[in-house]
């Protein structure tokens, strides 16, 4: 495998139009684009995803949803490797984010299946427990957790959103870094 044919997915951001989460996301995929990998963002905000209802197929959701269901698991199927970012919400990851990640159920029956085999590095806004929460899921779904966290906070940005603390550009790099290797072994 040679960097040009690594598909880095970022999968986060929030509803709030000023994300850190998304912010966060998009310079991480710079730097994975920046070292030779395909990039996609499947941003929280633009997705708009519905509640995840168990034992629905994406035909079973209104028309209006369906194309945004579909992008959501056509992306969690070509990734190598994925970035996931939320910000803390209440202690664990934001509803928008856990309600994205339930829908890979519908990855059950692929083979191998939901995230066997890729590789997901994770980024927290405000609080490290959400790490907790994020990880769990990551083992849940078969994928290889890097080892690499990158918590972040407003004071890592600047006022257009840009990642402006070295130490926070530091750890995103060795992330990206860290994904690249996994997904070149």
């Amino acid at each position: 495998m040679t960097l040009s044919s690594v598909t880095i997915v970022g999968l986060g951001g929030t509803l709030r139009e000023r994300s850190y989460s998304r912010a966060a996301l998009r310079e991480a995929l710079r730097v994975a684009a920046e070292q030779g990998a395909q990039t996609e963002l499947l941003d929280l905000r633009e997705l708009n995803l519905p509640m995840f209802v168990p034992g629905y197929g994406i035909e079973d959701y209104p028309a209006e949803h369906r194309a945004a269901i579909s992008r959501l698991i056509a992306g969690c199927r070509r990734a190598t490797a994925m970035v996931w970012a939320s910000p803390a919400y209440h202690g664990t990851v934001s509803g928008v984010f856990k309600n994205a990640v339930d829908y890979v159920e519908l990855l059950s029956d692929d083979h191998p299946a939901y995230l066997d085999g890729k590789a997901v590095g994770l980024i927290a806004i405000n609080d490290s427990k959400t790490f907790g929460a994020m990880s769990n899921s990551v083992h849940e779904l078969r994928a290889w957790l890097a080892p690499t966290h990158v918590q972040l906070s407003k004071s890592d940005f600047d006022g257009d959103m840009r990642l402006s603390s070295e130490r926070a550009i530091r750890r995103i790099n060795r992330l990206v870094s860290e994904l690249l290797g996994f997904c070149l072994r």
